[in-house]
Parts: C-alpha cells; sequence; structure tokens
C-alpha cells in the first residue's frame, strides 16, 4: 500500500492544489502534506516570466484541512521532515513543489520520491526546462520520474511530447506542460497508486550534469529563437 506525502508549499500554489485534489480522486492515502516557505533564490536575474496562470482557490493548508490531511509546515532538507517521514509511515514521496532534495531524504521513502520535470531529460534537466529545450533545438516533454541525488537523472517512468501549435507564445506551451503535469499524475494513479503495483521504470541513459540556471545572455538568445524552434516542432 502507498502512503504518499506530499512535497508542496506553504502558501497558494496552483500545482500543490490541483496534485492533492487529483489524490484524493482516486482515494490514494495522503500520509502527510509537507508545506515548505519561500526562500529568496540567488538565480540570475528572469528577463522571460510571462505565465498563464490558474488560480489558487484554496491555501493548501486549508484544503487539506478540508481533506483531513495532516499538514506540516517544515524545509523539506530538515531532520523535521525525517521525523515527519517516520511518524507517518510514508513510503512514497510527491514533488508538487520543491527544490533540491538532499540523499537522506530521498533514502527515507521505501518507495522514492516521483517528479513531474518540464523538459526532457537529460537535454532539459535542471530549472527552466521549457527554455533549454528552445535553446537546445528539442521537443518539449514531460518526464515523470523518480528522483536521486543528481538533478533530474533518476529512473523514468513516463516521458510525454507536448504538442505545439502555430499560434503558441512561450506561456501558452508553459501552461500546456502544466496541464499535461496534472494528465501524467491521474495515469500514475489509475495505472499503478490505485491499483497498488510497483511503479515502472526505466534507467535515464547518457546522464550529463544537470543544466544550470539561464544567463540573461542565454535567455535573450532563447527567446530569439523561439519562432524558429516553434516552427520546426509544429
Amino acid at each position: 500500500m502507498y502512503n504518499i506525502v506530499i512535497f508542496g508549499y506553504n502558501f497558494a500554489h496552483p500545482k500543490s492544489e490541483t496534485f492533492v485534489h487529483l489524490l484524493k480522486k482516486y482515494n490514494i492515502k495522503i500520509s502527510a502534506y509537507i508545506g515548505a516557505n519561500k526562500v529568496k533564490m540567488n538565480l540570475p536575474k528572469r528577463i522571460y516570466n510571462k505565465s498563464i496562470y490558474q488560480k489558487s482557490i484554496l491555501n493548501p493548508k486549508k484544503l487539506c484541512k478540508l481533506y483531513k490531511i495532516p499538514y506540516y509546515v517544515a524545509a523539506h532538507n530538515s531532520n523535521k521532515t525525517l521525523r515527519i517521514i517516520k511518524e507517518r509511515k510514508a513510503n512514497l514521496g510527491i514533488v508538487s513543489g520543491a527544490r533540491i532534495l538532499k540523499p537522506n531524504i530521498i533514502d527515507s521513502l521505501k518507495n522514492g520520491i516521483i517528479n513531474f520535470h518540464p523538459g526532457k531529460i537529460p537535454e532539459a534537466s535542471g530549472l527552466d526546462g521549457l527554455m533549454w529545450s528552445i535553446y537546445k533545438n528539442i521537443n518539449p516533454y514531460i518526464t515523470t520520474h523518480f528522483i536521486n541525488n543528481k538533478i533530474d537523472s533518476g529512473y523514468r517512468i513516463y516521458e510525454r511530447q507536448v504538442n505545439i501549435n502555430l499560434e503558441d507564445r512561450i506561456e501558452d506551451i508553459k501552461y500546456k506542460m502544466n496541464l499535461i503535469e496534472y494528465e501524467e499524475l491521474e495515469k500514475l494513479c489509475k495505472n499503478y497508486l490505485n491499483k497498488k503495483i510497483k511503479i515502472p521504470n526505466k534507467e535515464i541513459s547518457n546522464y550529463l550534469a544537470s543544466n544550470k540556471p539561464m544567463s540573461e545572455k542565454q535567455q535573450k538568445k532563447t527567446i530569439a529563437k523561439f519562432e524558429k524552434w516553434k516552427k520546426k516542432f509544429i
């Protein structure tokens, strides 16, 4: 039996909210929701950050109260998180929002931790998955995979290509990726979690070091390439 712990955020976050709804829809046991507070990230300036936002209806704490899910506020890479996992007898993690998880957190869950990455891995690993896809001239994908102690290199569960239309903007493709992440979680629930059977996986070969966050120069080059890239993959 899978006892899920959700790694999410302790603030309004549409992906975390939707993940909770989907897991409850398929009667998957959620042992705990661990919400991490906002932290300031030392990243290059984002010159393109447009998004089509799905509005959050409920703060995750209120949503978990509604569903009677144990809710905790903790830094994900902390002893408190380890205690929660042990006390709640969780054996599988699902990432709805988290930063890089340390090996001791990953190893604390018998069945691993699953992530949904907006890009083909290893080629578009790391932050800015869609932007790296454009920069490297590869198809956009959603990769459902287990995580390990390297960034976006754990065993692959699903890989799904994102369809592109001529009129799509970057933000349209980002939004499509969000929707596919939800569909891939539903598929995971229906095919494996709800049936309580082992989740299949495939090793990701030819792993390279993860892509670093894009510099401003790389972001500008990526945006300039977008229209040509889009036409290539329609």
